[in-house]
């Protein structure tokens, strides 16, 4: 540290010649002046000292009948000292400086780690209610709050902290351990099949949606400014938002567009036939398969149907197994 201190305020390497050497010195060190580095040769010596101290030695060699020139400068000083009538650099780099410090207030992106069970999107959503989002400068931001709360409403979540790393808020969380859904008891009797049964009811009205319209609208996001690129929006039935952001080395920054497109749809009613009452019917029940059968395979399954004027009843009977 002292070594980066003494480059920062520079200083030189100089030799005296042609007097007094020991007086020189003696006059020095009882004057308090600090000489490093004292390496005697044939005319005198050479020494090292920083600008401040130099700039007094040329009265004391001149009392002892020699004189001080400079052999070697270095530091910061001599290195800036071409650009000092550059004041557009120094402008330039005062205001880097600023901007940067600036930036560092704000949040630039959202990292989460150690989530399995409960997915990013839930918990980024979670922390945009709380206002911990890219472009939230962060003062605004209560990090102890957001933990406790965080750990009081996933029953998933055990321990949770927010970091700050620079401009990234890191949410690290650790996730408590999931209780075995399907019994001890099975599981310590060593039986890994099971019967099963889904029931799902397709109805024979159903509306048909057809699109008339779609429009786009476009806002700039400036950290936590979010500046419109139109005059007025409607709002449709449905909304799809696309989202493009700066990023620089990997970083994304809170400055970029939002084009969200609201879309017009018009439902008219349709009639199913028989055919395509049963497609649904079967359609649904895959989709509950997928749901509840996640682990597991089917042995065997058996499918009954009952279909009226209105609906159709479907009821399919499984027996599945333990991958």
């Amino acid at each position: 540290m002292i070594g980066l201190f003494r480059w920062m305020f520079g200083f030189v390497k100089f030799s005296f010649t042609g007097g007094f050497a020991e007086n020189f010195l003696t006059e020095c060190f009882s004057d308090g002046m600090e000489l490093r580095n004292i390496n005697k040769n044939a005319d005198g010596f050479t020494a090292v000292c920083n600008l401040r101290i130099y700039k007094k030695l040329h009265h004391y060699a001149y009392r002892h009948g020699g004189k001080v020139k400079i052999v070697k400068k270095s530091g910061l000083p001599f290195i800036l000292l071409p650009l000092k009538n550059r004041i557009g650099f120094f402008v330039g780099m005062l205001a880097f400086v600023i901007i940067i410090s600036f930036l560092s207030c704000f949040v630039w992106n959202v990292e989460i780690t150690g989530n399995n069970r409960i997915s990013d999107t839930m918990i980024l959503s979670y922390l945009e209610n709380y206002n911990l989002k890219p472009g939230t400068m962060w003062s605004s931001i209560s990090r102890d709050d957001i933990c406790w709360d965080m750990m009081s409403e996933f029953e998933d979540i055990s321990w949770v902290h927010i970091n700050k790393q620079g401009s990234i808020a890191r949410v690290e969380i650790n996730e408590t351990t999931p209780a075995d859904k399907n019994g001890d008891d099975n599981k310590l009797k060593g039986i890994n099949v099971f019967r099963k049964e889904i029931q799902v009811v397709a109805y024979r009205e159903q509306k048909s949606m057809t699109l008339k319209s779609s429009k786009k609208y476009k806002t700039l996001k400036f950290f936590s400014a979010d500046i419109p690129l139109y005059i007025s929006k409607e709002t449709g039935d449905v909304s799809q938002i696309s989202e493009d952001y700066l990023t620089i080395k990997g970083t994304v920054l809170p400055i970029g567009i939002t084009e969200c497109e609201e879309q017009f749809f018009a439902s008219q009613p349709k009639t199913l036939t028989d055919e395509e009452l049963l497609n649904l019917a079967y359609k649904k029940t895959g989709f509950q398969e997928e749901k509840e059968f996640d682990g597991f395979e089917i042995i065997n399954k058996t499918e009954n149907h009952n279909i009226d004027d209105d609906k159709c009843v479907m009821t399919t009977s499984y027996i599945i197994k333990r991958k």
